[in-house]
């Protein structure tokens, strides 16, 4: 069934990528500061978030959709070996498409790498620097392996001064709000996004 993969990869991303880190943190805190889950899951941003941030958080990922779809961005490189958009080409605007760039944008990428990027790494560097000096160097962490980009679709270059910027305001969000359910919206709509306009556009 086509449903199998995809959530088991997402679920293998959560336990592996996003529980690991958490949980090495969790009995960190809990061993040598005495913290309490609620505390814990404070401070790597798992709470709530004011209406304020969630409304910048909801305009940026507004704004990011359009600009996707506006682009156009030509295929090709979405269908090489390597790139995950890959298993979305040809499957349209059906089911199917929508559920599995659920799973992964919502899930096995966005949650997993704002609760490690912004949750872990900017809220750790966000107590220990001044907020412009966290955000910077957490959204330059945040793009190391986004440069990955260059080896499996290198005309998509232009997407990493984007990943870049988003990562600077979604940072300053993380840290201003306490949280990383903004930045989450923000980074799940550009990837579901992205997965759907493949889907979508390499439809027979």
């Amino acid at each position: 069934m086509w449903l199998v993969s995809p959530a088991v990869n997402a679920l293998m991303a959560v336990l592996l990528l996003a529980g690991v880190p958490f949980l090495g943190y969790f009995f960190w805190h809990k061993w040598r500061h005495r913290r309490h889950l609620a505390d814990i899951a404070r401070r790597t941003g798992l709470q709530g978030s004011s209406a304020r941030y969630l409304l910048i958080s909801a305009a940026t990922a507004l704004v990011v959709a359009c600009v996707l779809l506006l682009w156009q961005p030509p295929m090709a490189p979405f269908l090489r070996e390597g790139s995950p958009q890959r298993v979305f080409a040809g499957l349209g605007l059906g089911m199917q498409a929508v559920v599995m760039a659920l799973l992964y944008g919502v899930v096995q990428t966005g949650f997993v790498e704002e609760l490690v990027f912004r949750g872990l790494i900017a809220g750790s560097l966000a107590r220990r620097l001044p907020l412009a000096w966290a955000n910077l160097l957490q959204a330059l962490i945040f793009l190391l392996p986004h440069l990955l980009i260059l080896q499996t679709m290198p005309q998509m270059w232009m997407l990493l001064p984007l990943v870049f910027l988003l990562a600077l305001a979604m940072g300053w969000v993380r840290i201003r709000s306490g949280s990383i359910l903004g930045p989450w919206l923000v980074h799940a709509t550009l990837n579901v996004t992205m997965c759907l306009m493949v889907a979508v556009r390499t439809a027979a």
